[in-house]
């Protein structure tokens, strides 16, 4: 699904692992536990991060106290880019999800790595194109119902698990298991609201809900529930 491009992941360092180990090298291991925050928004971000294991949010909070979630980070990812190229103050906090490993490698050491290695350079460029298409549809989505948009963030969240065509007609677990209220702040709604619209996908034969636990019945059905005309907020 070509259309999806942008939701491709891997591991940051698939194709450059010398690069992977000089980073490591002189990176500073920390371990995180659930709910830890790595940084605020406003903090200095003379630093970006590798994710060894776990799951992390960037989010931003409202002058109303409202929590919007951007990403969610995983084992392979890189976070931090933006700040760190510029040497920017943070525009968003990132917070641990669950117990993590990551790697804090600071500005400079990073600056070196990157007038080294052309092809380190060029994956930072290529990720950040990414995640900018990816803010984009995001934007994008915000015209959209409810519906609309949760269904867009399920097939996100699964993607990584359909890069085999055959996937898409398979059931599948969700990887990451999220609360409702976490996901109503990646969707820009409400828990009531997530808690209906997730229950209508199921009586529909779309998802199956265990708890925390998601399944997409057949992640090609509710690829067509997603391109069907939504309602416009």
């Amino acid at each position: 699904m070509r259309s999806f491009w942008h939701l491709e992941k891997g591991d940051f360092f698939d194709g450059i692992e010398e690069c992977k180990e000089h980073f490591l090298h002189s990176a500073q291991r920390i371990e995180l536990k659930k709910s830890d925050i790595v940084f605020f928004e406003g903090d200095a971000g003379g630093a970006c991060f590798y994710v060894a294991s776990g799951l992390l949010r960037i989010f931003c909070v409202t002058e109303a106290g409202k929590e919007s979630t951007f990403f969610l980070r995983t084992a392979g990812e890189i976070f931090g880019l933006s700040e760190v190229l510029q040497d920017l103050p943070r525009k968003v906090s990132a917070q641990a999800l669950a117990a993590s490993v990551i790697f804090r490698l600071d500005r400079q050491a990073f600056d070196g790595l990157l007038s080294r290695n052309y092809a380190l350079a060029r994956r930072v460029i290529t990720v950040m194109g990414s995640r900018l298409r990816y803010l984009g549809d995001s934007l994008s989505a915000q015209t959209c119902d409810v519906r609309h948009r949760l269904c867009r963030l399920l097939l996100a969240l699964a993607h990584e698990s359909l890069r085999d065509p055959a996937a898409w007609e398979r059931p599948l677990a969700l990887p990451v298991s999220l609360s409702q209220g976490q996901m109503a702040a990646m969707v820009c709604s409400t828990q009531p609201t997530v808690s209906e619209t997730l229950h209508q996908l199921q009586d529909e034969g779309l998802i199956d809900i265990r708890g925390r636990c998601i399944a997409i019945r057949r992640p090609q059905a509710l690829l067509a529930a997603l391109e069907a005309p939504g309602d416009r907020a």
